[in-house]
């Protein structure tokens, strides 16, 4: 019987005892790695360290600059503070993680301890401390009967509720000293693993949780507080809790009793509402405002967002004519290109931006312009297909990725124009230690949507997402307080939803692609909601951008 196993690793096969553990092999490796090695993939399946090698394979170690080590990493940065936050103010104090924000996670401190500005470097102390003293993180198995009897007695209620939806017998719990926890995704072996995070506090018990991000080369980034995006999540926040579906259990339980209909009509009640507020505010408080500008991030759902909002116009009594700087991008030949040779589609400098100055010049000026249409087969603008003519009650409304850029509209003087942010910022969360990521909101429409109207596969979509997430990094992330207004266009119901279009999708992502992991991350993901089916979903919906039949595109 053979003992051995032969494993490559960068390129170079070495032979090792069979049943061989990550942690043990990675110590062969470490000094090659810039950072901790956290996990490994193993022929492109994620692994942690504890896992046993048996077989040949070929293997990556993954420090935190790996997308799915990094998740590993923010999981066990989480598990920190809430052992840090109980020890400090007692075992029946917690923490919620409530949602993403810029490069960190915002957080709320349950306590009946208010948190004073001399305490809370004690915190970010002691984590530390056991960070030091490196404990394990251990996984539990326990059957689903057992873990309802125990978030009974910690009054973790919300947690029950996911847990009526699964149909296993067993589940997982991460233990670390006597502290228990539940976590989409693993941890890391230890805390002696965690060594990078940083705190700010906000006051009122509220903090973020700062970390390694992979788009800036594993540094952690400044604290930039983004006022406005806060107070847009602190606004649907309230709404929720009014509602009583501040999580997926909630949601869950509303689409298990027949109600999700008038939820649905509920959510987009207000969200319509929202719009509208920011036609009437823009309406009396810009009065020399001829160009409306409306960026966000990809698959924000800006086309349905400026088609809405133009409608809303129309009821005021303004006559809108809808822009989009896509048909102002630089013939394709001029089209600057990446290192790798590709062209570079993310970048503000493939937009023709002097001609786009010029002929907004011309229409606040009340001039007829030429507006270019950009076909795409072609590559290149054409004329002749709409002209445009600015009256005294007219408007434009102008969207696109790189809208609220003080470059792209230099030449127009600011008391003209007003810039709207728009982002499906999600308040949902799974339960208060598992928040859900607006990047992940916005991978699953724009997985449909390539798919229904490109034609797509899954890993295509992949494949350009890292790219994509990175031009936003550098182009529209940095300008997001640039904006006169933000508006959220997430809707609270709508992954139960996209779960239908998008599940099958995903699993034909076979189990040797490079995507394979990233697929089964979103299934698992998927898994705690219930489907919703689309038919309540309305025409004129954000929604419609992504799964179809929308009123405002044929």
């Amino acid at each position: 019987m053979n003992n051995t196993i032969n494993i490559t690793v960068n390129g170079e096969t070495k032979t090792f005892s069979k049943g061989i553990s990550g942690l043990e092999l990675s110590k062969y490796y470490k000094s090659s790695m810039l950072n901790d090695i956290l996990a490994m993939n193993v022929n492109n399946h994620f692994m942690t360290l504890d896992t046993k090698i048996d077989r040949d394979c070929k293997i990556e170690f993954l420090d935190y600059m790996n997308r799915d080590s990094n998740r590993m990493y923010i999981n066990g940065l989480k598990f920190l503070l809430i052992i840090a936050v109980k020890e400090l103010l007692g075992n029946n104090s917690d923490i919620s993680f409530e949602h993403s924000i810029d490069r960190g996670i915002y957080c709320k401190i349950k306590s009946d301890q208010i948190i004073s500005e001399e305490l809370f470097p004690k915190i970010e102390e002691k984590m530390k401390e056991i960070v030091s003293l490196d404990f394990q993180f251990e996984t539990i198995g326990v059957t689903t009967k057992d873990l309802k009897d125990f978030y009974k007695s910690t009054n973790q209620f919300e947690k029950i509720k996911n847990i009526n939806v699964t149909t296993e017998d067993y589940a997982s719990l991460s233990k670390c000293k006597n502290y228990y926890a539940y976590f989409y995704g693993s941890l890391p072996i230890s805390t002696g693993y965690l060594k990078e995070f940083a705190l700010t506090y906000l006051g009122n018990n509220v903090l973020v949780l700062r970390f390694p991000v992979l788009r800036t080369n594993g540094k952690i980034p400044e604290y930039v507080h983004h006022e406005k995006i806060i107070n847009v999540f602190e606004e649907y926040s309230k709404w929720i809790d009014v509602m009583k579906v501040s999580n997926v259990g909630s949601l869950n339980e509303i689409v298990s009793t027949g109600k999700i209909n008038d939820f649905i009509l509920m959510n987009e009640a207000i969200q319509n509402r929202n719009l509208m507020n920011i036609a009437i505010q823009i309406g009396k408080n810009n009065k020399n405002a001829k160009i409306i500008l409306i960026a966000g991030p990809s698959s924000s759902g800006k086309t349905t967002t400026a088609n809405k909002f133009c409608m809303y116009l129309r009821s005021l009594g303004v006559t809108p004519h809808l822009l989009s700087t896509d048909d102002y991008f630089l013939d394709r030949k001029e089209t600057p290109k990446l290192p790798t040779g590709e062209l570079d589609y993310e970048s503000i400098n493939t937009i023709d931006i002097k001609l786009f100055n010029e002929q907004l010049n011309k229409l606040i000026n009340g001039d007829e312009v030429d507006i270019p249409r950009f076909n795409f087969i072609k590559g290149e603008k054409e004329f002749g297909v709409r002209k445009i003519k600015l009256s005294d009650n007219d408007v434009l409304v102008i969207e696109g990725l790189h809208t609220l850029n003080e470059k792209l509209t230099s030449g127009i003087p600011k008391e003209n124009k007003v810039k709207i942010y728009i982002s499906p910022f999600t308040p949902l969360s799974i339960d208060n230690y598992n928040h859900i990521s607006t990047s992940d909101i916005r991978l699953l429409r724009r997985i449909i949507r390539d798919n229904r109207t490109r034609g797509h596969s899954v890993e295509d979509t992949l494949k350009m997402w890292d790219k994509v997430r990175a031009g936003e990094e550098i182009y529209v992330f940095p300008f997001q307080d640039e904006a006169d207004y933000v508006f959220n266009t997430a809707l609270i119901y709508e992954v139960g939803v996209l779960k239908i279009y998008v599940e099958p999708l995903l699993f034909k992502v076979e189990n040797n692609s490079p995507y394979y992991g990233e697929a089964r991350r979103l299934i698992n993901f998927l898994k705690s909601f219930l489907p919703i089916p689309s038919d309540g979903v309305p025409m004129d919906s954000i929604l419609r951008e992504f799964i179809g039949k929308s009123c405002f595109y044929r």
